[in-house]
């Protein structure tokens, strides 16, 4: 475990709501066309701030996804012997961040793995690392949520509802396995990007 505790620098969580929706083409296809449609009308300076928040998020949960399953054998938990679930969401997440890429071109946020650390206390055990998931999709959704009232044109909107979407599947599947429902409320919360950053600060390094 001290190899995913060390680095999980493919992201940087939630500094983004463009995430999960922008890849619902099945079998986690990236969105060919979707870099058009986003960017086309002209994205305002919140929304390119917006965007490469949610690029970092992206990037974190790659990393994070990849951790898992490099690490996959170490885990004894019941609940975290589901590859098959960790491999698609990998899928989904590497799609994100690939679309993200392509609509942000030159503006695209320059991470490394030394920008992230897992937190020791997200890796004491399988199910802190379920609880862990559980709050970092939470946060995702909120964020994608929010993003989807905020940002400046009716396409990126729409994106960042559809990727509200998928994260929640992902949060499905970690609730669920964390001992909860795999149910969000009836209504769900939405954030903003500054609070969301806020709340993924221990991943965060700063480099």
């Amino acid at each position: 475990m001290s190899e995913v505790q060390s680095g999980i620098s493919r992201g940087q969580f939630l500094r983004s709501t463009a995430k999960g929706g922008l890849v619902l083409a099945a079998g986690g296809g990236v969105l060919a066309s979707a870099t058009g449609v986003a960017l086309g009308a002209g994205p305002t300076a919140s929304d390119i701030s917006t965007l490469q928040a949610a690029y970092t998020a992206e990037s974190l949960a790659v990393y994070v996804y990849s951790a898992i399953l490099e690490n996959f054998d170490k885990f004894s938990h019941p609940k975290l012997q589901n590859k098959d679930y960790f491999q698609a969401a990998l899928e989904d997440e590497k799609a994100h961040k690939a679309f993200l890429a392509s609509a942000l071109g030159s503006k695209t946020p320059s991470l490394t793995d030394a920008s992230f650390q897992i937190p020791a206390s997200a890796l004491a055990s399988g199910q802190a690392l379920l609880n862990t998931g559980v709050a970092l999709e939470t946060a995702f959704v909120e964020a994608y949520l929010g993003a989807s009232n905020t940002l400046s044109s009716a396409d990126l909107r729409l994106v960042a509802a559809k990727v509200a979407a998928n994260e929640a599947t992902h949060f499905g599947f970690f609730d669920a396995a964390a001992g909860g429902h795999g149910v969000l409320p009836a209504v769900p919360s939405t954030a903003t990007i500054p609070a969301t950053v806020a709340k993924l600060k221990p991943f965060l390094t700063g480099k």
